[in-house]
């Protein structure tokens, strides 16, 4: 039996890209359990699928795994296959579906080329499937399936057939490694591809916009613990990757995720590869959080994500049970650590007005967040949040918007992937959102990238603002007309991204294609950050606008150090710079715990960033185009842009922690990885 499994992704232009660890741990199920009766190719790109399709010798069944980032394309390939080879059967996967019966039913009839759709994990229902078609000793189309199958939906003369699994049938420990099966070799030994490793599975928390904790996924699971420590030994040997993923949906819930990320850090320093690592930390922090947060050290920063500080949201979205002392307890000890922490802020929850969303924001900064990454809601099928009596009873009115990164042309067809957002609700205006558009973008730049976070803190240490308080004045109208040109540019350019329809915005982008791919669709965030690193003029810009807030020569000091800490392109690996007897007081109240010998500062980036950075500007082509190039590159390495700095004489460094980074909580759709300030 010949078995495609198709983890598509849009590679029409060069990107940052997951191993499909998904559809390789369904091989090695399938391969186990049925031996030399199945014959399985892998594929992620859709041209090497297209070009395999077109050959004689046809699949007798090709599997899709469905997330939002490539549902128009599944749907592309879907329709060709059916036309190009009717007898093959056609298998999905994955979680954007609805998961009552009246959804599924309206997803298989919405997309009706699928035969047989393999709720929830796929390994068993696909077993259970492939098991049904050998003791008929030949595949079959749904309209002559003559039994239920377990875990598999599918609809026959208009009705729908779906016998749930049960948990006891969730077994995960019989699944085998695909890592150490070999089976995704292909994928570990280019640069190309991202590895993304899974130690465990389910999430006991049940938030409404998210799809990891709903009912039957809500039994942590874990893989044997020596076989991921063996994956992450084989990966590390066979990628050259310097960023990889951890799919857990709550790193640190467990005591063995200890034992884990010691695994991590050895070979991090063993083979010198592993630069940065993603992880989904634990909702609810606990003392390992603080422990794994110790060991990872320069890998990643831990994130303590909060979505909102209102209680009655909280409990709107049922993420009321996440204790949110315990999680200011544990900033604490980071604090006195030294380690950075983010968190990650909603816009658009059901309940959340704009004024309480700023008073998220407010806390937030006060409770000590290094980061606080924000984003809109993005409506999965299968949350609670996506359906229909949830948009009703809080009055949810969505727009659509182009995933950056997820379109091509295919077959001589433009296709295009978006998302659903909230754009506004009973409680909060479209106009509101927009606006918090911009001022989300600012604390981006300033306190997250740290661009102008040590103004922002001096600003708070003498006059008592809220950093918040201090950007909201800073860009509101008339305060500098240079400045609200920037603020008018960005904004209308976040405006055009959003449509009323998916038909509008694939008509708009079907029309304007060759325009499009010439001028890139890149996310904005990212966009304008590659921007202000490509262009020193413009940063010096938008750090003065910051200076003029509170104009005084310690302000001016403390704007020159700003600018003196970013890492541009062409600076060099260390340099010094001098400052006045003002300034230097004033970053001895910022910076108490360093050592100031004297007022010279001596900078020097982080070790490894030129040869990181250079190594991924040449992988995006940074000589054809270098704004896509660097805003790519800056998806996975915001946190090196700055440069460590010491007041010593030795010149020795002190880095105080503060990066550009931090992960977005993405609720467990993991591609394209740009799942970091994945709606930016």
């Amino acid at each position: 039996m010949k078995i495609y499994l198709a983890d598509l992704v849009h590679d029409y232009l060069s990107g940052n890209y997951i191993v499909p660890l998904n559809i390789g741990l369904i091989a090695t199920y399938l391969k186990e359990k049925f031996g030399n009766n199945v014959e399985i190719k892998l594929f992620k790109s859709p041209e090497k699928l297209i070009e395999e399709l077109q050959k004689s010798s046809k699949p007798d069944i090709v599997g899709f795994s469905s997330y939002t980032w490539n549902q128009e394309l599944n749907r592309h390939l879907m329709n060709m296959i059916s036309t190009e080879s009717p007898k093959t059967v056609i298998v999905a996967g994955g979680p954007h579906i609805r998961t009552d019966p009246d959804g599924i039913k309206m997803h298989l009839n919405d997309l009706a080329n699928i035969d047989y759709y393999c709720m929830f994990e796929g390994e068993i229902p696909f077993g259970n499937l492939i098991e049904y078609f050998l003791s008929k000793k030949q595949v079959v189309k749904k309209n002559f399936c003559d039994k239920e199958i377990s875990g598999v939906a599918y609809v026959k003369n208009d009705k729908l057939f779906y016998p749930v699994i049960t948990n006891q049938e969730r077994i995960i420990n019989d699944i085998p490694s695909p890592y150490l099966s070999g089976v995704l070799d292909e994928f570990l030994e280019t640069n190309q591809w991202i590895p993304i490793m899974e130690t465990n599975r389910g999430c006991p928390y049940s938030c409404t916009f998210c799809v990891w904790g709903i009912s039957a996924l809500d039994k942590v699971r874990v893989f044997p613990l020596e076989r991921s420590l063996q994956e992450i030994e084989y990966v590390s040997k066979k990628s050259p990757s310097r960023h990889w993923v951890f799919s857990d949906a709550n790193f640190g819930i467990l005591p063995r995720d200890l034992d884990i990320a010691e695994k991590i850090k050895e070979v991090s320093q063993k083979y010198g590869k592993l630069k940065w690592l993603q992880v989904w930390w634990a909702k609810n922090s606990s003392k390992h959080t603080l422990q794994i947060s110790k060991i990872f050290g320069d890998l990643v920063d831990p994130l303590a994500a909060v979505q909102t500080l209102d209680k009655t949201v909280l409990k709107i979205i049922k993420r009321d049970n996440i204790n949110i002392n315990s999680m200011t307890d544990l900033l604490e000890y980071w604090n006195k650590e030294n380690i950075k922490v983010s968190t990650d802020v909603l816009v658009g929850l059901p309940g959340e007005s704009l004024e309480s969303h700023l008073q998220t924001l407010r806390k937030s900064l006060e409770f000590g967040f290094s980061e606080i990454s924000t984003g809109n809601i993005t409506l999965l099928p299968g949350s609670e949040m996506e359906s229909e009596q949830t948009r009703e009873t809080f009055g949810l009115k969505t727009k659509f918007r182009l995933i950056s990164g997820c379109y091509g042309m295919y077959g001589g067809t433009p296709i295009f992937d978006f998302e659903e957002s909230v754009r506004s609700s009973n409680d909060i205006k479209e106009e509101e959102m927009h606006y918090l558009r911009v001022l989300h973008f600012f604390i981006w730049v300033f306190w997250n990238l740290a661009i102008g976070k040590t103004l922002l803190q001096w600003i708070q240490m003498e006059y008592g603002k809220n950093p918040l308080d201090v950007l909201i004045d800073m860009i509101k109208p008339g305060t500098s007309p240079e400045l609200e040109k920037f603020v008018t540019e960005f904004d209308i350019e976040a405006r055009s991204e959003w449509f009323d329809t998916p038909n509008e915005l694939i008509k708009h982008y079907t029309e304007n294609f060759d325009q499009f791919i010439a001028e890139g669709y890149l996310k904005l965030n990212l966009k304008h950050l590659a921007k202000i690193f490509l262009d020193k003029k413009l940063t010096k810009f938008l750090i003065d606008a910051l200076v003029n807030q509170y104009p005084s020569n310690i302000s001016k000091q403390l704007g020159k150090f700003c600018y003196d800490r970013i890492v541009f392109l062409d600076s060099p690996i260390s340099k010094k710079s001098e400052y006045s007897e003002d300034g230097i007081n004033a970053l001895k109240k910022i910076y108490p715990d360093m050592n100031f010998e004297s007022n010279i500062c001596f900078f020097e980036q982080k070790e490894g960033f030129k040869e990181t950075i250079d190594y991924e500007l040449k992988k995006f082509e940074f000589d054809k185009d270098p704004l896509r190039a660097l805003t790519l590159t800056l998806e996975s390495y915001r946190k090196r842009f700055l440069n460590d700095f010491s007041f010593s004489l030795t010149g020795r460094k002190e880095s105080t922690g503060e990066t550009l980074g931090g992960s977005f909580e993405y609720h467990a759709q993991l591609e394209p990885t740009t799942s970091i300030e994945h709606t930016n």
